[in-house]
């Protein structure tokens, strides 16, 4: 199947999560059960993503898969849920109680191209873009250099607020949390043309969810700050 094309500028605003698959078995559930998991405790500080990439380790020696960047899926949900929930066959493990990540994805793609790690072995999780997914030439090359989501989350602590990683408002997983007196402010750094499925408009309570696009962190940073105080304020201020 063809890889699909998307405009220069949706793919460069379209989020991706590189995760790393380290064994045959997580690759099969994805491919044939269409979910992934990530230890909360091992997630990156920023886990939400339209779309998820797989980094096959080494241990894919059978095949021409290792060490390289093979597939990619669409995002379709998130869930937080104990390693007992997610696989009741295992419930006598010794990480039963720890909480992970379900990510629901949709049916994996093929790149085009695999995109190897010629000069890197040990990869945990990158955060990317769409159109560096679809054009890298070594994994190297998706890593984003100057991110709005990284430039946001400094600028809230140097203005003394507690930005905190890895929440999910319902099944939202917001990139920026700050807590307020009256409930969570989530910031969700992309554009209002999302290309997730799932959308925002009805947070659950005590959440309240404010988009800030990258172009605006970047071209208007302090106008973004103003907007964050402006949202704890009728939260009753930042605790």
């Amino acid at each position: 199947m063809p890889q699909p094309t998307y405009p220069d500028a949706q793919a460069r605003r379209t989020r991706v999560l590189v995760a790393v698959m380290n064994n045959a078995e997580d690759l099969r559930r994805a491919a044939s059960e269409g979910w992934y998991r990530i230890p909360q405790r091992k997630a990156p500080k920023r886990v939400g993503a339209d779309y998820l990439a797989f980094y096959q380790t080494g241990a894919f020696k059978d095949g021409d898969q290792a060490q390289a960047v093979n597939f990619y899926a669409p995002v379709r949900r998130y869930r937080l849920l104990t390693r007992a929930e997610l696989l009741p066959e295992q419930a006598d493990h010794p990480r039963s109680g720890e909480y992970y990540f379900r990510i629901d994805i949709g049916p994996l793609q093929r790149l085009d191209r695999p995109i190897p790690a010629a000069k890197m072995r040990r990869i945990t999780f990158i955060n990317t873009t769409l159109d560096r997914l679809l054009t890298a030439g070594d994994v190297q090359e998706l890593f984003v250099q100057e991110d709005p989501f990284e430039t946001l989350w400094l600028a809230l602590r140097e203005s003394r607020l507690r930005p905190l990683s890895n929440r999910l408002a319902g099944e939202t997983p917001v990139d920026i949390t700050l807590r307020a007196r009256g409930g969570y402010l989530g910031i969700l750094c992309q554009d209002e043309s999302s290309t997730r499925e799932h959308r925002y408009d009805h947070p659950p309570r005590p959440w309240t969810l404010l988009t800030l696009g990258p172009d605006a962190i970047e071209r208007d940073l302090n106008g973004c700050l103003r907007r964050v105080g402006a949202a704890l304020i009728d939260l009753g201020g930042s605790v």
